[in-house]
């Protein structure tokens, strides 16, 4: 492994500052010591978030988990995009405006961040 950067020994003393606690396992990417945030999550100084796994299954969830937040941001990217056209739309960009939220809205289920829908 090379000399770590100035910036990632720095964010890896930040890390440290804020209560991370440094792991024995390193970045598949950089090499460097993943770290464990207090909220549980695993990141690399470089790389952020970082999912360790020891099962095939764990691999294709957390694989499947990343395309989903991947397709979340585009679409909310895409939204963006739309909201400064909404003056000047009409039908057209109402109906495209619906299929994004829909699109939006099933992901966010998958993921678990927004409630099942109700029966009426």
């Amino acid at each position: 492994m090379e000399k770590p950067s100035p910036t990632a020994v720095k964010k890896m003393a930040d890390l440290l500052r804020a209560g991370a606690a440094m792991l024995a396992e390193r970045c598949p990417a950089c090499g460097l010591p993943l770290f464990r945030l207090k909220s549980g999550e695993t990141v690399c100084p470089v790389h952020g978030r970082v999912y360790v796994v020891k099962t095939d299954e764990e691999a294709s969830r957390v694989t499947l988990q990343g395309v989903l937040e991947e397709l979340e941001r585009n679409i909310v990217s895409k939204l963006a995009g739309m909201r400064d056209r909404i003056g000047d739309g009409g039908s057209e960009l109402a109906r495209e405006l619906i299929v994004w939220l829909e699109a939006l809205e099933r992901i966010e289920r998958l993921l678990g961040r927004a409630p099942p829908e109700s029966s009426k």
